[in-house]
């Protein structure tokens, strides 16, 4: 099964509700560009916007089983899949906007309070947010497809590892469970996120002594060195450093933290970890 997330926003404003639960369409517009035009590239659209206009358009120009497709609205999840041919619609509902797309057959429509934070957080990725459609591929975004299938069937989703189950976490969450460590080991953390102080993301103290933490899902270069600490889920640099801590060091640590293991587990109560 492939997996999309499309974004539907004119005019920096959300109508992702309008056209998938009222019309039950999935749209793009990119002014006046037709799907021809998309198709053989004789389009005036940014390299940016062609790469997204023309994912679309070869996804949906034949209809597929095996595409299933995530819009997040203003209260609601949609996973949807096409029930309709691609094509262009002869109203303009956005001044100078054609729209092209297809029907859509809903499959889940669902409160985003209750959906996992994993999936309803997607669009922090700039990569997500950045695009009209883009591709969550299983490999890169584990997590938010697990989450998503978890939404669709309803069904708790297995993980085989435990580098697998932290994945599942959305990195809110990631840094939530790193302070709740710190706080569990006797630390005062007063706040647990860093919010716009660069390259710092927690600060803990016991006693005399303060401590600096970067946190972040996947650790792919060279980041802050002078935080006392970095804690990552992924380690893709090829040299570790003594402060440099990834999910083996995070499993081992919430061995002697059972306050924070329980957390976890009912935070990722939709998923099963089983080690084989």
């Amino acid at each position: 099964m492939d997996y999309f997330l499309l974004n539907i926003n004119v005019n920096h404003k959300n109508e992702v509700d309008r056209w998938i639960s009222k019309n039950e369409f999935a749209p793009i517009f990119y002014g006046t560009t037709t799907i021809d035009q998309i198709l053989n590239n004789q389009t005036t659209l940014t390299p940016l916007q062609f790469r997204d206009a023309y994912l679309f358009v070869t996804t949906f120009k034949e209809q597929r089983e095996d595409v299933i497709v995530l819009s997040i609205g203003n209260e609601h999840v949609y996973i949807y899949k096409q029930e309709g041919e691609l094509g262009e619609r002869d109203e303009r509902p956005y001044k100078g906007e054609l729209t092209k797309g297809c029907p859509i057959e809903i499959l889940k429509k669902e409160e985003i309070k209750k959906c996992p934070l994993i999936l309803t957080t997607i669009k922090s990725s700039r990569y997500m947010s950045a695009g009209t459609f883009r591709e969550i591929n299983r490999e890169k975004y584990l997590g938010n497809v697990l989450s998503l299938e978890y939404v669709l069937s309803g069904q708790r989703q297995k993980v085989n590892s435990f580098k697998e189950y932290l994945l599942c976490l959305s990195s809110l969450e990631f840094e939530t469970l790193i302070a709740k460590m710190f706080e569990e080991n006797g630390y005062f953390v007063p706040a647990y996120k860093g919010g716009y102080i660069k390259d710092f993301d927690l600060f803990c103290r016991k006693g005399e002594e303060t401590r600096s933490l970067q946190i972040k899902l996947k650790m792919g270069k060279e980041d802050n060195k002078n935080v006392d600490s970095y804690y990552c889920i992924i380690n893709e640099t090829k040299t570790k450093r003594e402060n440099v801590k990834d999910w083996e060091d995070v499993e081992q640590e919430l061995k002697d933290r059972p306050k924070t293991m329980k957390w976890l587990n009912k935070t990722l109560h939709w998923v099963i970890l089983s080690k084989e």
